[in-house]
């Protein structure tokens, strides 16, 4: 068995088959093998379509739409990509979050708003539209030739795009669920930056001040990770209560 090795600091392995034991087919076994495993998957094609269920809804409502090739109705969300993102009203207009997306491709930087917009109308946080902020445009000149007394030059234009999104009116609960959610099934090559507005009582100082002892979660006792341990301690000692 060979044992992995670290190349461009991604892990890499090799199979555990040995390349001695492999049995290598003849032209005549070659071609009857690949002609089994086609008659094999005719049949397992063949049979898939004998075993078809017909479809047969109970109850269609009067928005549904029917697709003209299978006879099945679109799902309602599915139709709705082809409009613009929906939005729910405001109900107080409290700023409760700010996304800003920035990016290289105008395109990329639309797609992305319009899924944050989508998944912020599923899970019922009003929005504001997608609006496009300052584009930066900047110049690069470097000497085309690696000599230093080489008087050709080349030009480099980077133009990068920014847009942004405002939540209202939703509970910190749900905000960092949409944040999540919008970072996990982000673009590669789109940046996001979310800042959160959290807002607390006149009394928050005082509250704070009463605290003796802060409480930590019952999932940091019993740790003995080195790195849970110094968190405890940190947020135990007097300069964290201070600065807090």
């Amino acid at each position: 068995m060979l044992q992995p090795y670290r190349l461009s600091g991604s892990i890499r392995s090799f199979t555990t088959r040995s390349i001695l034991l492999q049995q290598f087919l003849t032209p005549d076994e070659l071609v009857s093998k690949s002609k089994q495993e086609q008659v094999e998957n005719q049949q397992f094609q063949s049979q898939l379509r004998q075993k078809q269920v017909p479809y047969s809804p109970k109850t269609l409502s009067s928005h549904t739409t029917i697709h003209e090739n299978h006879k099945r109705p679109i799902p309602l969300n599915v139709e709705l990509l082809q409009y613009k993102p929906l939005r729910l009203p405001q109900t107080h207009g409290d700023k409760v979050a700010t996304l800003n997306l920035r990016g290289y491709n105008d395109d990329d930087l639309i797609r992305m708003g319009e899924f944050a917009l989508r998944a912020a109308y599923y899970l019922g946080i009003p929005m504001s539209k997608l609006t496009s902020l300052k584009t930066e445009k900047r110049l690069y000149t470097v000497i085309k030739s690696p000599f230093a007394q080489a008087k050709t030059k080349q030009n480099f234009h980077r133009t990068t795009y920014n847009k942004q999104l405002v939540a209202y009116d939703a509970n910190p609960e749900v905000v960092d669920l949409w944040l999540s959610y919008v970072n996990r099934y982000k673009l590669n090559n789109v940046d996001m930056k979310a800042t959160v507005i959290a807002r607390e009582g006149s009394n928050y100082n005082e509250e704070l001040a009463k605290l003796e002892e802060f409480e930590l979660p019952q999932a940091y006792e019993g740790l003995e990770d080195p790195v849970a341990q110094k968190v405890k301690e940190l947020l135990q000692s007097n300069d964290f209560k201070k600065a807090l």
